[in-house]
């Protein structure tokens, strides 16, 4: 069963491609693509939690290939599937199937209907790749695919100018948070000096502490909470979210109101085994979240425009996550992540 992980990636990527072989006015064929990738993704978000259910909710550790091996690293495609990957998995399968089926109406006879529809099915690829991520690289993958999504839908309408200006804004906050990663990532092997997965995050940190490599696990955490930050619009970085909005309303409904904009919350959640000890790591997300969660709610007050209205209430929430996570409340933070994503 561990094997059938990689259906989640496979069938929506098929479907990417597959509609990359139809014209814009092929409407029904491309339809029927998608419909089949939405419908296949909830079967099968529902039948693997089904099954890790029956199976007493154990931790599923699989190794999908290796890409590249040294003899001090190892660049291999690992998943991991939990409680934190159940709810994710679930959120994400439903709600592509909503948006994609409004979509199919929204964006009809639009003249880049099946570059939409390529994109989305490529975003719903990356967006598996992060929540089934078992190490770092594994999320990387997903994580710089997921900001090249959100760089083309923004700047969908690119006969205008405000949409490609915004696209770049959005872009260049990405940039800095994909750096931050990479440098976790890269800080992380030195540390260790092997491929670390997320469930061996518990012994990374003990390596650290017996080691006397403290500096090395706070330069990790930094970057970390930098990279997340920045992902899901916290404090400094909220400016790049509403701006974000300029792309189709149903693309800004699934990146920016639901899906895409937890990730930062997914990144936190996954790391919190290296980070959970650390008394200040926890200050500075919980400062990070309070201050997003008042300012953004006050900015969101005198809003002229609904689309920035939800982007600045989204803020707030996922800073209220933010809060929850730190203080170590993580089903509250899997159960905010559902009602606020709906």
């Amino acid at each position: 069963m561990d094997k059938l992980l990689i259906l989640f990636i496979a069938i929506p990527l098929l479907s990417f491609f597959a509609t990359l072989f139809l014209q814009n006015k092929s409407e029904k064929a491309i339809g029927v693509i998608v419909r089949f990738a939405k419908v296949f993704n909830i079967l099968s978000a529902i039948t693997f939690a089904a099954w890790w259910v029956i199976n007493g909710c154990t931790p599923v550790d699989y190794n999908l290939a290796t890409l590249y091996q040294t003899e001090h690293f190892v660049f291999a495609i690992h998943f991991f599937y939990d409680e934190v990957t159940v709810v994710f998995s679930i959120v994400g399968a439903l709600l592509f199937f909503l948006v994609a089926t409004f979509s199919k109406y929204y964006m009809h006879r639009d003249e880049g209907y099946r570059r939409y529809f390529n994109t989305i099915l490529l975003f719903a690829t990356a967006y598996n790749f992060i929540i089934l991520a078992g190490n770092f690289e594994t999320l990387f993958i997903g994580w710089e695919i997921k900001g090249i999504c959100s760089f083309l839908l923004i700047a969908y309408y690119r006969n205008r100018y405000l949409p490609v200006k915004n696209a770049y804004k959005a872009v260049s906050n990405y940039r800095i948070s994909d750096v931050a990663l990479m440098l976790a990532m890269w800080m992380m092997h030195h540390l260790t000096h092997q491929n670390i997965t997320f469930g061996e995050l518990g012994v990374a940190k003990e390596m650290a502490t017996t080691s006397g490599e403290t500096g090395m696990a706070i330069f990790i955490t930094c970057m970390v909470i930098l990279a997340a930050t920045i992902k899901s619009a916290q404090f400094p970085f909220t400016t790049w979210l509403p701006r974000a909005m300029e792309g189709p309303t149903a693309s800004s409904a699934i990146f920016y109101g639901s899906l895409s904009i937890h990730i930062g919350v997914f990144l936190l959640l996954r790391t919190h085994p290296f980070w959970e000890d650390m008394l200040w790591a926890k200050i500075v997300i919980i400062v990070i979240g309070a201050i997003t969660a008042i300012v953004a709610s006050l900015i969101a007050r005198v809003q002229p425009t609904v689309k920035t209205q939800i982007a600045y209430s989204s803020a707030a929430q996922i800073g209220l996550m933010f809060i929850e996570v730190a203080l170590g409340f993580h089903w509250l933070v899997l159960i905010h992540f559902a009602g606020n994503a709906f």
